[in-house]
């Protein structure tokens, strides 16, 4: 070997890690012993919905779930000069970078096409989350359409999809977020288990408690080992079940959910969220079935949980709790005291529900 190419050789030893500085932070592990992790220094060679494959320094190749990624970053990477400065402009010049990344959303790698357009969609997006005008919450639609019919099941579909049916649901286009999400649920396996849920939810929104329950059981059997998944669309079901006018089988769903004490994990918040779902719909089977004092303890700890997830109807359950005070007060004088003190939340806090309640019989 000449010195030229022993020189060429001893750079490229030298620098081979540097050319790869892609990095992924990701879940790893599942429930209560999941934790953060992450792959430094490698380069993603390929993307979807289902995984992201990485190659590192020394050409050892793996794979992440996508579902379990929570960042990927690319620049200094394998991301392009010209879509890393496109990105740096949006915080200035959104009106710009979207231009540009609409440009480059067309040429490039495949991953530099796809993260363009995401990003080009992302600018529009933001946007609408800003703004109550209609005109702007229909172009985000829009581009996130663009995404999504161009990438059905991509690296960035989860949002595209989720986000996408946010807006129409905002304009009023209950229809089209049913269709956005039916096509969510056919683009790809790994899809299925939340474009259910979120069908579901969409279904129960509207009042079709039979349609919504047909989704949540989907949603359920695509949840595999994930406890926190499979919980939340139980939590659902009951409540679609409740609603559908069956109390008697609406419970043990319930209490499966609120009963497992293990049902913990800090790395979630949809462990909350189920509880936010189930708590107050079993306090309305046992309001139903007259057992006030288990009623309440349902309504008390769904008011904790909804407020933890900011939810709507944090004031619906302390009223319930109210009335279910207001029936035992003859059996112990501590419910008058709660009585009291559950009316003073609600004329602070929730006027409008104390109304409901002082005119309930």
């Amino acid at each position: 070997m000449n010195r030229f190419a022993a020189a060429l050789a001893l750079v490229a030893t030298v620098f081979a890690g540097a050319l790869c500085a892609d990095r992924i932070s990701y879940w790893k592990g599942a429930g209560a012993k999941r934790v953060v992790d992450s792959l430094d220094n490698v380069t993603v060679t390929s993307w979807n919905a289902k995984s992201v494959a990485y190659k590192t320094a020394d050409n050892k190749t793996g794979n992440v779930d996508t579902a379990a990624v929570l960042s990927l970053d690319r620049k200094g990477g394998s991301m392009s000069k010209d879509l890393e400065a496109a990105i740096n402009m949006i915080a200035e010049d959104a009106g710009g970078a979207a231009e540009q990344l609409g440009q480059l959303a067309t040429k490039g790698s495949d991953l530099d096409k796809e993260e363009a357009q995401y990003r080009r969609a992302g600018i529009y997006a933001n946007e609408a989350r800003a703004s109550n005008k209609l005109n702007v919450v229909t172009a985000a639609i829009s581009e996130l359409g663009a995404y999504v019919n161009k990438y059905k099941a991509g690296f960035y579909a989860r949002d595209a999809y989720t986000s996408m049916v946010t807006f129409q649901r905002r304009a009023k286009k209950d229809a089209d977020a049913r269709a956005t999400l039916k096509a969510m649920i056919n683009a790809d396996p790994s899809l299925q288990r939340l474009g259910n849920q979120k069908l579901g939810e969409l279904e129960a929104a509207v009042g079709d408690w039979k349609a919504a329950l047909s989704a949540f059981k989907s949603a359920e059997g695509g949840a595999g080992d994930d406890k926190n998944a499979k919980y939340l669309a139980m939590a659902w079901q009951g409540l679609a079940t409740l609603k559908g006018g069956d109390s008697a089988a609406a419970r043990p769903l319930l209490e499966s959910v609120t009963g497992d004490d293990s049902f913990q994990d800090d790395t979630s918040l949809e462990d909350e969220a189920a509880l936010a779902v189930a708590f107050p719909a079993l306090g309305d089977v046992y309001w139903e079935g007259g057992n006030f004092q288990k009623a309440y303890d349902n309504y008390v700890m769904g008011a904790y949980y909804v407020w933890w997830n900011a939810g709507e109807n944090e004031g619906y359950c302390l009223g319930q709790a109210y009335l279910c005070a207001k029936k035992l007060q003859g059996t112990d004088a501590k419910w008058k005291e709660r009585v009291e003190k559950l009316k003073t939340a609600l004329a602070v806090g929730f006027p409008r529900e104390l109304q409901r309640v002082e005119q309930a019989k």
